[in-house]
């Protein structure tokens, strides 16, 4: 595995270095302080699987940067780095083709955490942003007992199957994880997923997430 992790404050490179060995031992980390730097030692390294981008990093230029880093380079999957809690940006990024934003208050070992969900091939973004998104339209939240809200079930018509994926959805599971949890493979889950987004009208993941909590749909404690 090649992982680049490009950020242009030296501090925050030596401090993270060891969190994404964790990853994989024997896993190959490249550095650059700048977007243009970015691109040339990942091009010089023949590519990456996995490539941190901080968003105040010179250069980058918000999503347009993340646009033309996997256009150039479309079997890495790219993270955003940032200090600033801004669903545009986050949205903004996702449609650019990250597969995560994380802020870069998080610890270290939660950091890996949602590394690893991204070579999964999940999305992450942080739940609390996700949460605060929905709070600003959400009006009455609805408590997700053992049911889906009926007004909300009966608009989008999931079916028992879609209705168990839910829950476990929000909960951030991971397919693998929801496929051990309901006993049934994982290609099933893909399936009760795809049925899920298309009701509701998500394109991925982090979106359906989104979707659902803006309806008021949430585990309860």
């Amino acid at each position: 595995m090649r992982i680049l992790f490009a950020d242009d404050h030296r501090l925050l490179r030596d401090g993270i270095r060891s969190f994404l060995s964790q990853l994989n031992q024997e896993a190959e980390i490249i550095e650059a302080e700048s977007f243009d730097d970015a691109l040339l030692v990942t091009e010089g390294a023949g590519g990456v699987e996995l490539a941190l981008l901080a968003q105040a990093m010179p250069g980058l230029n918000g999503s347009a940067g993340i646009q033309l880093f996997t256009a150039r380079f479309p079997l890495a999957k790219v993270v955003l780095l940032t200090t600033v809690a801004d669903p545009a940006l986050m949205w903004a990024a996702i449609d650019a083709g990250a597969k995560a934003v994380i802020f870069k208050t998080i610890s270290g070992q939660n950091m890996v955490s949602a590394l690893r969900l991204v070579l999964l091939g999940e999305l992450y973004l942080p739940a609390d942003t996700l949460k605060a998104m929905a709070a600003q339209v959400v009006v009455g939240p609805v408590m997700w007992g053992n049911a889906v809200d009926a007004a909300f079930i009966a608009q989008v018509k999931f079916s028992p199957a879609e209705v168990d994926v839910v829950p476990l959805l929000l909960d951030g599971l991971s397919n693998k994880a929801i496929s051990d949890r309901l006993g049934i493979e994982e290609t099933a889950v893909k399936a009760r997923m795809r049925g899920v987004y298309k009701k509701i009208g998500a394109t991925n993941r982090a979106q359906a997430v989104w979707l659902l909590l803006a309806n008021g749909v949430h585990r309860s404690d």
